[in-house]
């Protein structure tokens, strides 16, 4: 039962980041697309890009960049374990 809730808890958290990764690429997609409009003199697109950049995109890859560093420090101590 508890090896069962673990794996439940643990794609719970693998569907967030997945989801946080499309964020990211999404985001990435719609700032060169925004850039290109913005060089032709259509700063919309860019404009709302800095507007989302604080609340959408700097928490995502705080997100991002910190699950990749705990992984590795998890994984790095289970080899530990294992050796």
């Amino acid at each position: 039962m508890d090896k069962e809730n673990e794996t439940n808890w643990k794609k719970s958290l693998d569907n967030i980041l997945i989801y946080n990764l499309y964020i990211l690429i999404i985001g990435s997609l719609f700032l060169a697309f925004s850039f290109i409009l913005s060089v032709n003199g259509k700063p919309y697109f860019y404009n709302l890009f800095q507007k989302l950049w604080y609340p959408v995109f700097i928490p995502s890859l705080s997100l991002f960049f910190t699950a990749i560093l705990v992984e590795s420090v998890i994984n790095s101590l289970v080899d530990r374990q294992n050796k």
